[in-house]
């Protein structure tokens, strides 16, 4: 079975395009949507999806998550052996038939016990440890450590243990807030609230997302398409090509690497997936320009220049002259079009609150 690659919101990649293929014709360029698609029912479209709620407990865990991060490294005073998760502070050298090796010492390290920095075996060595006390660990590099020179050897780790540290999370209090520098919010409650609303404003959109998948999906079915002009379908292989070798490419791996590490897919079977998906991106399009044809929705130059100005930030620009120059009206339309035409098809939909 192929795995898909979640296409489902095919369509928003196109905002993409809009920093990725800079001043390029039109998708639509001498075709005409209703050409390709024979519309079904597009109004009235039933849907259901679960109110937006906030989940007090990960506000909570979202806090704490905000005080770990700004925990700071404290010395135990009430107990002198080393536990899992202690920073410890330690000496140490490593012996390879009886020598030092190259790379395995050093002084006055900081170790967290239990991160799997050091080989197997390093670390749970020092636990149940004192302070002060000097460890020897004999110790067997993995058989596929990276130094090709050290894999498999075994050696001797003379580890002195100078200190036992905890790191402990500062206090949710109305100073941490203040060093948090968010705007308007200098206060515990003030932050709180804030956190809120973010949860609040990312239900909100995870919601919307969902009725507009739905929604798109139930009009696509009701619609008769032909298949696509080949020059559309190869630009938005382009862009999911180019949109995955740029996840392949953050993750230090080429696109072929990626997609088998990450899709078990080699490089006919991906782009096969692709196509399909650029196929079912292009009808999408289609079909949406169809339906803004038909309902009088296409957005006038006055609302188009607008709409970018209002983009200007979310799409890294300094200013919209320099929005303009990049991006061209045609293909900014391209990107804007849609989110007209599921405004109106959501305001014409039927939505159903699902129980749990």
């Amino acid at each position: 079975m192929k795995k898909k690659i979640g296409m489902a919101a095919a369509i928003m990649l196109l905002a993409g395009m809009l920093t990725a293929c800079g001043k390029d014709k039109s998708y639509l360029s001498g075709i005409k949507a209703s050409d390709y698609v024979t519309l079904g029912e597009y109004k009235g479209i039933t849907v259901t999806a679960q109110e937006p709620s906030v989940d007090e407990a990960a506000i909570d865990s979202y806090i704490e998550y905000l005080l770990a991060m700004s925990a700071q490294k404290v010395e135990v005073t009430d107990r002198d052996i080393v536990e899992n998760g202690d920073v410890v502070n330690i000496d140490y050298t490593g012996y390879r038939d009886g020598e030092a090796f190259d790379g395995g010492a050093d002084t006055g390290a900081d170790l967290t016990i239990g991160s799997g920095q050091f080989i197997p075996g390093f670390e749970e060595g020092l636990i149940g440890k004192k302070a002060g006390e000097t460890v020897s660990l004999d110790l067997t590099f993995p058989e596929d450590y990276k130094n090709t020179e050290m894999a498999g050897a075994a050696v001797t780790f003379e580890v002195k243990i100078n200190s036992i540290s905890v790191m402990e999370p500062p206090e949710l209090t109305d100073e941490f807030v203040q060093t948090l520098q968010i705007e308007e919010c200098a206060t515990v409650e003030e932050f709180r609230a804030y956190v809120t609303e973010l949860f609040e404003e990312d239900a909100l959109a995870a919601y919307n997302e969902s009725i507009a998948r739905d929604i798109t999906q139930t009009v696509m079915a009701n619609c008769i398409f032909k298949d696509p002009p080949k020059e559309m379908i190869d630009r938005y292989v382009t862009v999911l090509t180019d949109s995955m070798t740029a996840k392949a490419t953050a993750s230090n791996m080429n696109l072929n690497t990626y997609m088998q590490t990450y899709y078990m897919m080699d490089a006919e079977s991906y782009m096969q997936v692709f196509r399909e998906d650029a196929a079912t991106m292009a009808k999408q399009f289609i079909m949406f320009q169809a339906i803004s044809d038909a309902e009088g929705l296409n957005p006038s130059k006055e609302e188009l220049s607008k709409a970018m100005e209002e983009r200007v930030e979310a799409f890294n620009y300094t200013s919209l002259e320099e929005f303009q120059e990049n991006v061209s009206e045609d293909q900014f339309y391209e990107y804007y079009m849609p989110d007209v035409v599921m405004d109106y098809l959501i305001e014409n939909a039927v939505i159903q609150e699902k129980t749990e």
